[in-house]
């Protein structure tokens, strides 16, 4: 008899123990995308040295401004005498100004007042919190309304990945942008989120990505370019991926190509990674970026 009690205490057991199983693994995947959703908000750390227009031999300006939600952006304003143009550079996820100064720095020296900031949460901008494009579409219409105040020449905007992104949305919305360079940009945040988990954790990765996407501040069907790129017409819009990304997809480019109005230009560097395209060969391009704003502003 004590036999068979054991036997029907085991079995009881490990029937709690298998019911149990789920709700744990459901408990862990919420913690864990609560952890997640956390990363994917929390600023960069910010750097304490780096360049600025001054090791280029450029006079610049520090300049602030803030967003429509209140918070104040700091940036660099690089003036340049009787400017045909004006260009903004967005910096890319967790990225700051001088990320983009060399490029910055070519179109400055081509004739262009450039205007170079950092976002929210990012270098010496205000906010607590970075959304991958979301609220830092207010960070870039700010940046446009400033520029305004200092030049009335016609406006263009040069983006990196996340950047990029933004550039595409709010160029879509506002006319005032009359061309866009998107370099390294994705199509889709949601889809950009989802396909990083699927190399990571494989099977489990819907699930994971759906409980995390519970707990972001935002709701990412808002950060979608590819719905936002074809209302850009008759604008330009130019294209740039490495071929060699793993970060954003190259084919995030060709799609966003694909969808676009003319007129535009799709530019594949094979050999290039994330943002690496200005690398692989700075004077070329500096000299395809340039040429494309003064052919279109």
């Amino acid at each position: 008899m004590r036999r068979d009690t054991s036997l029907k205490a085991g079995g009881r057991g490990a029937a709690r123990l298998a019911l149990g199983l789920p709700a744990g693994f459901a408990a862990l995947t919420l913690l864990s995308a609560r952890v997640a959703a956390r990363r994917v908000v929390r600023p960069g750390p910010t750097e304490e040295r780096f360049l600025t227009p001054w090791e280029f031999g450029i006079p610049y300006e520090e300049v602030s401004f803030r967003t429509r939600d209140g918070l104040r952006l700091r940036g660099w304003w690089l003036g340049s005498p009787d400017a045909r143009r004006t260009v903004i550079t967005l910096a890319g996820y967790k990225g700051a100004k001088h990320h983009t100064l060399g490029i910055a720095a070519a179109l400055w020296r081509g004739g262009a007042d450039v205007l170079l900031f950092d976002n929210r949460g990012r270098g010496d901008s205000e906010g607590e919190i970075t959304t991958l494009g979301y609220l830092e579409q207010l960070d870039a219409l700010a940046a446009i309304e400033y520029a305004r105040t200092r030049s009335d020449a016609p406006l263009g905007l040069v983006g990196y990945s996340m950047g990029a992104a933004v550039a595409i949305m709010v160029a879509a919305g506002d006319e005032r942008v009359g061309a866009v360079v998107a370099d390294s940009p994705f199509a889709s945040q949601r889809e950009l989120l989802r396909a990083h988990l699927r190399r990571r954790i494989g099977l489990f990765s819907l699930p994971f990505a759906l409980a995390a996407e519970r707990f972001l501040p935002y709701d990412v069907r808002e950060v979608e370019p590819i719905r936002e790129v074809e209302r850009i017409s008759p604008r330009a819009c130019l294209f740039i991926h490495g071929g060699r990304d793993t970060v954003t997809d190259p084919e995030d480019s060709r799609t966003l190509y694909a969808r676009a109005g003319d007129p535009k230009e799709l530019w594949i560097v094979e050999e290039a990674d994330h943002c690496g395209s200005y690398f692989a060969d700075r004077a070329a391009y500096a000299e395809r970026v340039a040429g494309f704003l003064e052919r279109h502003l």
